[in-house]
């Protein structure tokens, strides 16, 4: 066998051993987002407009273990106000925190409301209670999920 054949059959065989091996580029971990309450619809204080959605997305890194994330998004044709209170039931140690956000439903493609960098690890419940204000006052909204943070 001469250099040529000897230098193409051990190549050959780094590029298979690679293969079954697995050994690739790491793959990106990616964002995980779990919906909590989505199917938690009222009436917008405006009647004719696009019903307020109550509910939120847990939304979790891989590479920031114990930290998440929640996202709640509203969408009007109309501008008012909405207080929303959530609530997050750590179920291992059974912490509770609440947090209170006051933001604007609008036909943006962004988050209505986020809070950030919460801490806890394994399953959660999230509450989100909604009051909206406009030219016609509603009952408060309110959804609930569970998750895993």
């Amino acid at each position: 066998m001469g250099r040529r054949s000897v230098a193409v059959a051990l190549t050959t065989a780094a590029v298979a051993v690679g293969v079954s091996t697995g050994a690739a580029a790491p793959a990106q971990a990616a964002v995980r987002t779990q919906p909590v309450g989505q199917n938690c619809w009222g009436l917008s204080p405006h009647f004719v407009d696009i019903p307020l959605n109550g509910g939120a997305t847990v939304r979790t890194d891989p590479r920031r273990p114990g930290s998440f994330s929640i996202w709640g998004v509203g969408k009007s044709f109309f501008s008012y106000t909405t207080d929303t209170w959530v609530t997050v039931l750590h179920f291992p140690t059974g912490h509770t925190e609440t947090f209170h956000r006051r933001w604007q439903p609008s036909l943006d493609d962004l988050p209505g409301y986020r809070i950030d960098d919460l801490r806890a690890s394994g399953p959660i419940r999230v509450t989100m209670r909604s009051v909206t204000r406009g030219p016609v006052p509603r009952p408060p909204l309110i959804c609930s999920g569970t998750a895993v943070a």
